[in-house]
């Protein structure tokens, strides 16, 4: 296993795998600590709830793009003021959003107020949902997001709420490296405490759909800084607006493990990051019967919906 933060692609010949022929698959594959077995439709788990009470400033937000509720300060965000002017599809739409909305939640200093950050024309969050977490443990909500530059590329950009003359205004925190061209676009993962030294980092996978490479980073204001990455990796299917073909899963006593898919979307990586900085590749399950088509967060895992309509629950076991 590579230590340098560079994980290769993965041989199925370095670990003691069960392999299943996508034909012979009928009851479950195990491989390392990750168990996938068949599932009722959503693995037997209601369906999420739609949001209720969303505001009515947020109607107009950006089509197929999601309302984030906040738990601290931030009540709801949302993306808006569509516009074309960054024609990439991998979302399925050249339509991508220029401005930024928060609405706050009233304070004893501060009455509940909408406010708008605006990109500048050479760029668009190329995103559909905003991602609100406390990153620096502040007690207060951080938004993660895409942005898209007409050169430059994609970046994963970290905004805060910031009081300024006792009127609170948008800012940018932190940013990571842009992927350096055009329609070079990345997907987020999400957060969590990946290296073990007690603060939030962010994952995000650049170019899912040509290249693969899971990133860590350190949240680390003005920058995000980078510090891992894995290869054959891919939480996206081109043209779709489902983001989160991923899931973190955490337990008491270890590290954060991210269960991703690799390139081809027909099989899954456990990875995790561990001292003293290297890779561990929990299980690599290949192959899969068909390409991943969604995942959603359950207990110790995953629940998977691949292409051919079949469920799947994946749990990782050590």
């Amino acid at each position: 296993m590579a230590t340098n933060g560079m994980h290769p692609l993965v041989s199925p010949f370095k670990f003691t795998v069960l392999i299943v022929c996508a034909a012979c698959v009928s009851s479950w594959v195990y491989a390392m600590g990750l168990m996938v077995e068949p599932a009722a439709v959503q693995c037997g788990v209601k369906r999420v709830a739609p949001l209720q009470d969303i505001p009515v400033q947020a109607a107009s937000r950006l089509p197929d793009s999601q309302v984030a509720r906040g738990s601290k300060d931030i009540a709801w965000a949302w993306l808006g003021t569509p516009t074309m002017r960054y024609p990439h599809k991998a979302l399925g739409n050249s339509s991508h959003a220029a401005s930024l909305h928060v609405l706050l939640k009233p304070t004893a200093n501060l009455a509940a107020q909408e406010i708008i950050f605006e990109l500048p024309l050479n760029r668009v969050f190329e995103d559909r949902v905003p991602r609100l977490v406390d990153i620096d443990k502040d007690g207060r909500d951080e938004i993660v997001l895409i942005e898209s530059d007409t050169f430059k590329g994609s970046s994963t950009v970290v905004y805060g709420v910031l009081v300024e003359n006792k009127k609170p205004v948008l800012q940018e925190r932190a940013r990571s490296p842009f992927t350096g061209s055009t329609f070079r676009w990345l997907n987020p993962i999400g957060a969590a405490d990946f290296d073990g030294d007690g603060k939030t980092d962010i994952a995000s996978v650049i170019t899912p759909h040509i290249g693969g490479m899971l990133t860590l980073y350190h949240y680390a204001p003005p920058q995000l800084k980078p510090f891992a990455q894995a290869m054959d990796t891919s939480n996206h299917r081109m043209g779709d607006v489902d983001q989160s073909l991923s899931v973190i899963v955490e337990q008491a006593g270890t590290r954060p493990t991210i269960i991703v898919p690799n390139m081809q979307l027909k099989a899954l990586h456990a990875l995790r990051w561990e001292a003293p900085g290297q890779w561990k590749e929990l299980s690599d399950v290949m192959p899969l019967p068909a390409p991943v088509q969604t995942i959603t967060p359950v207990t110790g895992g995953g629940c998977i919906q691949l292409t051919n309509a079949t469920w799947w629950r994946v749990t990782l076991h050590e």
